[in-house]
């Protein structure tokens, strides 16, 4: 322990002076620490008493309650207070009253003090020496600065003090109380104090001591207590240190968390924000802190709802906001937040604050995503590596008829043909190997038994992680597509078809025009017999048919250049004449309800190969003796409400199964297998649709049978 305390001079090494120093011994600068205030009262009373009784003067700057104690002591010690004040020798001023006449911006002015202090000390002095003696002064001004944190100024003042004593002659005495030195770094701000004093004085622990031995003992006592309290303040330090390190990093933990967190008072003003959540806003730690946090959201309705929960002290899990950034760009937020409370007192929120802007756009990523594959006409699909169904969109229900309820969680193979089961442990050999299989054609099966032609692209699904954990199909229906291209394989035939047919008809129609002739002239001939002459008159009629199939098959090929008004009745007759003979050898009825004076404006070359071609028909199906019914009159098109010729053609014949009405207009269908084209109905069909008109076909295969076809075309 620092020798000083124990009241040893700092000056010399003259022993110090009786605890209780008087004012009649020499001079010093004395500086006492006291514990309680009735110890320094009951010394400074015997120090100033010892003054006064001698008859020398007496100065107490100190505080009010130590003036009216001292007061109090030295009354009951015999002193006249108030005749020693009326007298001059007796001054108490109050210490902080004193300090605000020379105090400066907190530092003591020299040239204030001296003016004040140095004045009233010197007259004092002057007059103790004119009665033998010295001036008696206790000064606390000191400790009122110590007191309040003003270290250096109470030590500045110690040495004004001192400065004072080398110009008058007096007997000072200061006082601190303990409790200001209670920590361990107060024992170098004690020695600086009492470097500024000729002798120190401990406290009453100390001085009350009577005997030598009992000194010894309580220093001893003090020594161990010392000690105990430096290994006490040791360890505390020591557990100070751990502590401002956990401190410090806990600090560093919260400060540079990667995720946000942020304090919020009761009235919403935030406290308190790290790095995480500046950095993910975009603002200075100026320009947010100290700010209402509504400022920074941007839903209004939100911050009130979760201010008012907090307000209750609810736990806000989950809670997700959208927050406004400096560069006004949004950020979604999820919010974790609960409440501190201290002594039932709402102190502040703790808030975290995590960035799901990324996982939301994901979100809305998967959400198209899935409302894409949902609406695909495709069928998209998703199976794991053992080709258990795990995904099925509206696409797949439509295309194979499987409902996602049914086929989940089943077998792929269900919709695989068995003669192509084996395909797939080879397909799902090369996705494990991260291939892609595109555009791979091959047949599947719906639900109904139907088999299906389809278009497959598969794909590996990866993890995360990349690993492989299944398989994405796109199956397309392709049955449409395979029926159109053999449509246009066809198409390709009956063209060849038609240029073959219709050089074919070019080529015969030039022999049969010789043909011609040379009947004409046979006819012509005066020596020809009547029976030779009828013979002629047969194959004129046979070679006019002849000529017209062979005008029909150019027809194939070709149309009429020009359109004109024809007459149906007319038209009707000529188709009739050619098939004279035919209609007389199965003894076919005709009949004729046709619209007089009915014309349309047309190709006429058209017209009579479709006529030609329905009318042929219906003979080659009627029955022998049966009949024939041609219709012909103007309708009113409902649908677009225009005048039509409707031209029907009846029999009575053996009639067209359902099967085949189906089939009838598809081009090489026929029911005439040793004679039939396929190509007549389809041509006849056609030609009335490029023409605007459609066709129509009745029929029954039971009793009474017969088929009706009939089509229309516009008047004009």
């Amino acid at each position: 322990m620092d020798t000083e305390v124990l009241g040893i001079s700092t000056e010399s090494d003259d022993p110090v002076m009786p605890p209780e120093a008087s004012a009649t011994q020499s001079s010093g600068h004395i500086v006492q620490f006291y514990e309680t205030d009735d110890a320094l009262t009951q010394g400074l009373s015997r120090f100033i008493s010892s003054a006064l009784g001698a008859g020398l003067p007496a100065i107490v700057i100190a505080t009010k309650p130590h003036r009216d104690a001292l007061i109090v002591h030295l009354q009951e010690q015999g002193i006249d207070t108030h005749l020693a004040v009326q007298q001059g020798r007796f001054v108490s001023l109050d210490a902080s009253e004193s300090l605000s006449r020379f105090m400066v911006a907190g530092e003591p002015d020299p040239v204030l003090f001296r003016k004040v202090i140095g004045t009233l000390i010197g007259e004092a002095s002057v007059v103790a020496e004119r009665h033998g003696g010295k001036l008696a002064a206790f000064g606390e001004m000191v400790s009122v600065l110590w007191a309040e944190g003003n270290h250096s100024a109470a030590l500045a003042l110690e040495r004004l003090w001192n400065e004072l004593a080398k110009i008058h002659r007096f007997q000072l005495q200061c006082a601190y109380p303990m409790h200001l030195f209670s920590e361990h770094q107060d024992g170098e701000r004690m020695a600086e104090v009492c470097a500024e004093h000729s002798y120190v004085i401990p406290t009453e622990r100390y001085t009350s001591v009577e005997t030598e031995d009992q000194r010894l003992r309580t220093i001893l006592f003090l020594q161990q207590k010392a000690q105990a309290l430096e290994l006490e303040v040791a360890r505390r330090e020591r557990l100070q240190a751990e502590l401002q390190e956990r401190e410090a990093e806990l600090r560093d933990y919260v400060e540079n968390a990667l995720i946000g967190m942020h304090w919020v008072s009761a009235t919403g003003e935030i406290l308190w924000a790290n790095k995480a959540e500046l950095q993910l806003l975009g603002y200075e730690y100026d320009e947010y802190v100290g700010r209402q946090i509504s400022e920074f959201h941007a839903d209004a309705a939100v911050i009130e709802d979760i201010l008012s929960r907090l307000s209750r002290c609810e736990e806000l899990v989950g809670y997700e906001a959208r927050l406004q950034c400096k560069d006004g760009s949004i950020r979604n937020v999820r919010i974790d937040s609960n409440v501190y409370v201290r002594d039932g007192k709402f102190v502040h929120t703790r808030c975290f604050t995590t960035d799901i802007t990324e996982q939301k756009q994901a979100e809305k990523a998967m959400a198209s995503l899935a409302a894409i594959v949902e609406s695909s006409d495709d069928a998209i699909v998703s199976k794991d590596l053992n080709g258990i169904v795990t995904s099925w969109n509206r696409g797949a229900e439509r295309i194979l008829g499987y409902s996602a309820d049914e086929i989940i969680g089943k077998s792929i193979t269900t919709i695989i043909p068995l003669e192509l089961q084996e395909d797939e442990p080879q397909i799902l050999d090369k996705v494990r190997r991260g291939e892609r299989i595109e555009h791979f054609e091959t047949v599947r099966m719906h639900k109904n038994g139907d088999r299906l032609d389809v278009s497959l692209t598969i794909s590996p699904v990866r993890n995360r992680h990349g690993k492989i954990i299944g398989a994405a199909k796109i199956l397309r229906d392709v049955t449409e597509q395979k029926r159109l291209i053999a449509a246009l394989h066809t198409s390709e035939r009956l063209a060849s078809v038609g240029r073959l047919a219709a050089t074919i008809a070019h080529e015969i129609n030039n022999p049969l025009e010789s043909i011609t002739n040379l009947i004409y002239l046979g006819k012509k001939h005066p020596e020809v017999p009547q029976e030779v002459r009828s013979y002629l008159e047969s194959a004129e009629q046979e070679l006019r048919r002849a000529a017209h199939i062979a005008q029909q098959t150019l027809g194939f090929q070709r149309a009429t250049s020009n359109a004109s008004w024809i007459n149906v009745a007319e038209v009707v007759e000529t188709i009739v004449a050619i098939y004279e003979r035919k209609f007389s050898y199965k003894n076919v009825r005709i009949e004729r309800q046709i619209q007089p004076d009915l014309k349309i404006f047309t190709w006429a070359g058209e017209f009579k190969q479709i006529l030609s071609n329905l009318i042929s028909n219906a003979l080659d199906a009627s029955r022998e003796g049966g009949r024939l019914i041609i219709r012909a009159r103007v309708v009113t098109q409902v649908r677009i409400g225009a005048l039509v010729a409707r031209i029907s053609i009846a029999d009575d014949g053996t009639g067209i199964s359902k099967e085949n009405q189906a089939k009838i207009f598809d081009p090489f269908f026929t029911t005439k297998e040793l004679v039939g084209t396929g190509l007549g109905l389809w041509i006849t069909k056609s030609l009335i649709e490029k023409r605007g008109g459609t066709m129509q076909v009745r029929s029954r295969d039971f009793q009474p049978s017969g088929t009706v076809m009939s089509f229309r075309l516009p008047e004009r």
